[in-house]
């Protein structure tokens, strides 16, 4: 959510419900983005640093409660797309298992699409409810969980949260190896920290009062010359 992004949230507030409201051509996120993915073998936990990223966002506004929005994404590409050859877990062999695992050879990406989401504007902190689907070695499944929207001392958007999964609903089974000495558990949880491009255009009062209201929240300040 970009600047000119969130100020079509504040815009939208008071468009009538029913009412489409295009805010922005789609949006490709920053490259300073992040996931990573924590779990768990019966012998220590693990960290998978997704080393390539790639996705965009096509947002609209669709009703309004209050001062929470709904709208939906109307980009059909993926939202966001991870690399599997670019999963990093720190140990070369564990890499090489988790690749296959996933099955990287056939199934290149695990690719994420946001097809609805809710902002409510009056936490102290916004948060976005997200609902969408996630496709793992060419599975698909629908996924739904909440994420904070923040703005950093550059005024750049994020959007974090977290979501767990079980890999064995996507047809994955965890690796087991050294004859089951070393289990891996069925279940991970998936991080992210999404950056949104900022828009080349001026920064209009709207979202000045957005951004700053976001900031005194985070006690940020943020000037925009």
């Amino acid at each position: 959510m970009t600047p000119r992004i969130l100020a079509g949230l504040v815009v939208a507030l008071s468009v009538p419900l029913g009412t489409a409201w295009p805010l922005t051509p789609p949006q490709p996120i920053r490259p300073e983005s992040r996931v990573w993915v924590t779990g768990a073998s019966n012998i220590r936990r693990f960290t998978c640093n997704a080393r390539e990223l790639s996705g965009a966002l096509d947002l609209h506004g669709l009703t309004t409660r209050g001062e929470v929005l709904v709208g939906a994404n109307a980009l059909g590409a993926p939202s966001l797309s991870v690399t599997v050859a670019k999963l990093d877990c720190g140990i070369g062999i564990m890499n090489r298992h988790l690749h296959e695992a996933l099955q990287g050879t056939r199934q290149p990406t695990i690719e994420f699409r946001l097809t609805t989401y809710e902002v409510d504007l009056t936490a102290p902190v916004p948060v976005a409810r997200i609902a969408g689907t996630v496709t793992i070695a060419g599975v698909q499944r629908l996924v739904s969980t909440t994420a904070t929207v923040r703005a950093d001392t550059l005024g750049t958007l994020h959007v974090s949260g977290s979501y767990d999964i079980r890999p064995s609903d996507f047809g994955v089974a965890p690796p087991r190896r050294f004859a089951g000495l070393l289990r891996v558990r069925d279940r991970a949880t998936v991080h992210f920290d999404v950056a949104l491009d900022q828009d080349s255009d001026g920064v209009n009062p709207i979202t000045c009062r957005l951004l700053e209201r976001i900031n005194t929240q985070e006690g940020i300040h943020v000037s925009h010359s």
